[in-house]
C-alpha cells in the first residue's frame, strides 16, 4: 500500500509539470508555432529558481515571497528566450519551430557547463546545484505520498487558461490568428501583438514547470531532470487538441504511462529506454492530424 501511495504521488507531481508546460505548447500551437524548445526553456527556469532560492537562504526571505520572486524570474527569462525565437521569424523570417529547437540546445549545453563548474553544489556526486532550503519546498498535500499542492495550482492554470481560450477576446483573436494570419491582418488584429504574447506566455510557462519541478520534486536543478518533460508536455499538448480542460487527463495519463513504463524497466533490467519509445509513438501518432490539416492548406 504505501508504494502505491508513492508511486500515485508521483504521477501526480509528474502530470502537474506536465500541465504546465502543456499550457505552454498551447500557447504557440494556438498562435500557429511549435514550441521546440521546451526543454531548454524548463532547464533554464529550473535552474534559475534553484540559485535564486539557495542566495534567498543566505538572506533569510520569507519564502512565499521568495517562491513568487523565483517563478518571476523563471517565468521572465525563459519567456525572453521565447521571443527571440519570435523576433527572428518577425524580422529575418526565420522559423520559429527551427529556432527555438536550436536556442534549446544551446541554453541547456550552457547551463550543463554552469553546473559542472561555478554553480555546482555540495552534493556528493551529483552534478547539480546545492539543495533549495526545506522552508522553500512545496508542502506536501498527503504526508503518505509525495503530493505537493502545486498539483491543485496545475488544474487552476489549466482551468483559467481555458477561460482565457474560450470566454475572452483575446483568446478569440489568437485563434483566429493560428488558423489565418491574413485574415487577422484584414480583421485589423494586432499582429504582433497576438503573436509575440503567445510567445512569451509559452515560453514562460515552460519556465514555471522548471521551477515547480525544482521546489516540488527534485529540491535542486540536476543535469538532464528535464529530459522527457517538453516532449511529453507537447504530446499531452497535441494529445488534448490545445484544450486546457482535456490536457488535465491527458498529463494525467502520460504521467502514468512513462511512469508505469520507467517503473517496468527498472526491475525488469531493460537495456533500451522505453518511456522514450513510448513518447515517440505518442508524438509521432498525435502529428498524424496536424499533418494533414498542413496538407490541407497547401
Amino acid at each position: 500500500m504505501g508504494a502505491f501511495l508513492y508511486n500515485l504521488g508521483y504521477v501526480l507531481n509528474l502530470s502537474a509539470l506536465y500541465m504546465t508546460g502543456a499550457i505552454g505548447a498551447s500557447f504557440a500551437i494556438k498562435a500557429g508555432d511549435f514550441n521546440l524548445g521546451g526543454e531548454g526553456q524548463i532547464y533554464l527556469g529550473g535552474f534559475l529558481c534553484g540559485i535564486f532560492l539557495t542566495f534567498c537562504k543566505n538572506l533569510n526571505l520569507n519564502p512565499f515571497f521568495a517562491i513568487i520572486f523565483a517563478f518571476i524570474i523563471s517565468f521572465c527569462a525563459s519567456a525572453f528566450v521565447a521571443l527571440i525565437s519570435e523576433s527572428l521569424k518577425k524580422y529575418k523570417n526565420a522559423s520559429f519551430l527551427l529556432t527555438s529547437f536550436i536556442l534549446s540546445t544551446a541554453i541547456i549545453q550552457l547551463i550543463d557547463g554552469l553546473i559542472s563548474g561555478r554553480f555546482r553544489g555540495s552534493n556528493g556526486n551529483l552534478m547539480a546545484t546545492s539543495f533549495i532550503d526545506k522552508t522553500y519546498r512545496f508542502s506536501k498535500i498527503l504526508k503518505q505520498t509525495p503530493t505537493n499542492w502545486y498539483f491543485l495550482f496545475s488544474i487552476i492554470i489549466c482551468v483559467g487558461t481555458a477561460f482565457l481560450f474560450y470566454r475572452t477576446t483575446f483568446g478569440k483573436k489568437l485563434k483566429i490568428y493560428g488558423l489565418s494570419p491574413e485574415f487577422a491582418t484584414y480583421g485589423g488584429f494586432s499582429k504582433n501583438q497576438i503573436s509575440f504574447t503567445a510567445a512569451a506566455i509559452s515560453g514562460g510557462m515552460h519556465g514555471i514547470c522548471g521551477a515547480a519541478a525544482v521546489c516540488g520534486v527534485y529540491f535542486t536543478c540536476h543535469q538532464g531532470f528535464y529530459s522527457g518533460m517538453g516532449w511529453n508536455a507537447l504530446a499531452v499538448a497535441m494529445l488534448a487538441k490545445e484544450n486546457p480542460l482535456f490536457i488535465i487527463p491527458s498529463s494525467l495519463f502520460m504521467a502514468t504511462l512513462i511512469t508505469t513504463a520507467d517503473r517496468y524497466a527498472l526491475f525488469n533490467n531493460f537495456d533500451f529506454d522505453i518511456s522514450g519509445l513510448l513518447q515517440g509513438i505518442i508524438i509521432f501518432l498525435v502529428s498524424i492530424p496536424l499533418l494533414k490539416n498542413w496538407s490541407r492548406k497547401k
